[in-house]
């Protein structure tokens, strides 16, 4: 699949490198890591779960590349957080170089309309640091509403969710 500036594939055993890379930048794992780092079995893990919920549901993990230069941009799709929702939710998470041009945007809108393209879901969910006002920024452009909020790391954590009815986000080419 491909979006105006990025490509994407499914992440599998063979991107752990990369993969794990990208969860061990300061700047992914600030919030969605909560600071913390993990070891590779840790990444190795989330790529099972992508493949199996790709098996499953026809939605996961992708690694976004710039279409370009071919640069690894970051990562986006779902994944199930069984700590925050029981049902996949919307990740997304470049490295800083890439911040700031409208990436994570162009990312989510990808991951968004492959799952309404794959997935029979009745509402995409999503979950933001309220502290992160660029992610929240990038929910609040997409049509995501607020849901509620649980404790987090740094404060509040926003649960969102866009539902089926909610801004026609354009389809992703395949």
């Amino acid at each position: 699949m491909y979006s105006e500036r990025l490509t994407y594939r499914p992440v599998t055993p063979a991107d752990l490198d990369a993969f794990h890379g990208l969860v061990r930048d300061e700047h992914v794992r600030r919030y969605l890591m909560d600071g913390n780092v993990f070891p590779p079995e840790w990444s190795a893990g989330h790529i099972r779960d992508s493949q199996a919920l790709f098996a499953s549901t026809g939605i996961g993990l992708w690694l976004a590349n710039d279409r370009q230069s071919g640069a690894l941009v970051g990562f986006c799709g779902f994944l199930v957080l069984p700590d925050v929702h029981a049902r996949p939710e919307l990740v997304y998470a470049l490295v800083e170089r890439f911040t700031g041009r409208g990436l994570a945007t162009e990312m989510a809108r990808a991951s968004i309309a492959e799952a309404r393209a794959h997935a029979p879901l009745d509402e995409i969910l999503a979950s933001v640091d309220e502290v992160n006002a660029a992610s929240v920024r990038v929910l609040d452009k997409l049509g995501f509403e607020r849901a509620g909020t649980k404790p987090g790391a740094f404060g509040n954590i926003l649960m969102m969710r866009l539902r089926a009815d909610a801004l026609a986000i354009p389809a992703a080419r395949p």
